[in-house]
């Protein structure tokens, strides 16, 4: 297991994402693609207006759509008229960089490093696409890529050291995201936590840190997307993460290295082979 080194969490920077405002346009979807350079995708319909369907290698960025009933009341001169209503609420998603980031500490190699800003990225070079980070993510972020490494959001943190806000940030039509110091953006959510507003990314389980930098606030009327967003997004047990770590544990360091790396180009030679193969099938 590589020492990892993070920042408090109320040091760097932090977003709070107002899902009252958002409109659901994903203009901060594509905005992540084009910045990052990610290549479009060929997409199905698959009954929701989510699309794709979850985070990819290509895919940072997602705005899910939940949709719940809801009871409305409504007066009227004959007296008080009660009727269901469907609430469809979108939810702009990507990695929430944990304070304390289990897929950072879970990487054998270092690959994932913490910058001073809590930015927690992936460097792509240094990948052996062993796929700890995915296992110990419990936000189901980290996916592998058609090159055998993992890919994920990060947090645009070459436009945050010259100035600028993450690119979905910038884009956004209606404001939904609050940029700034980890500090006043988690006073902000205080905040409206304490007005009756439903948040989401303080006081979570020690497993992340305490609290991640991608901070959701809503009225209660909206809170259901949250919930079930997260709901099944629950910190790994003793049990999940000690046979997740196995192999550090029992070949130690430098031998697992060797390992992985072995394995890691086993796979990519498989891949390269089966490739070859389908190319050939096609002429």
């Amino acid at each position: 297991m590589v020492s990892v080194k993070f920042p408090r969490p109320d040091e760097g920077v932090a977003v709070l994402v107002d899902l009252d405002k958002c409109i659901g346009c994903r203009a901060c979807q594509l905005a992540c693609k084009d910045w990052n350079g990610r290549p479009a995708e060929r997409t199905k319909f698959t009954g929701s207006m989510t699309s794709p369907s979850w985070l990819t290698a290509d895919d940072w960025k997602v705005v899910f759509f939940y949709e719940d009933k809801t009871t409305k009341r409504l007066l009227t001169p004959a007296g008080e008229a009660t009727f269901s209503q469907v609430d469809i609420v979108p939810l702009p998603y990507n990695c929430m960089h944990c304070a304390a980031a289990p897929c950072a500490t879970a990487c054998p190699v270092g690959a994932i490093k913490v910058t001073d800003e809590g930015a927690v990225v992936i460097n792509k070079d240094e990948c052996i696409g062993c796929g700890y980070c995915e296992s110990a993510c419990p936000y189901d972020v980290p996916k592998k890529g058609s090159d055998g490494r993992y890919y994920k959001c990060t947090f645009c943190v070459d436009r945050i050291q010259n100035g600028q806000a993450p690119a979905c940030v910038e884009v956004c039509p209606t404001n939904v995201f609050t940029f700034g110091p980890a500090k006043e953006v988690m006073e902000k959510a205080k905040a409206e936590q304490a007005k009756g507003r439903y948040v989401y990314g303080l006081d979570l389980d020690r497993y992340v840190g305490g609290s991640v930098r991608w901070i959701y606030v809503t009225s209660d009327r909206k809170a259901f997307a949250v919930k079930k967003h997260f709901e099944d997004k629950k910190p790994k047990t003793t049990e999940e993460l000690r046979q997740i770590l196995k192999p550090l544990t029992i070949y130690g360091g430098a031998a697992l290295v060797g390992a992985l790396t072995v394995l890691g180009f086993a796979a990519w030679r498989r891949s390269r082979v089966e490739e070859k193969k389908e190319g050939s099938g096609k002429e």
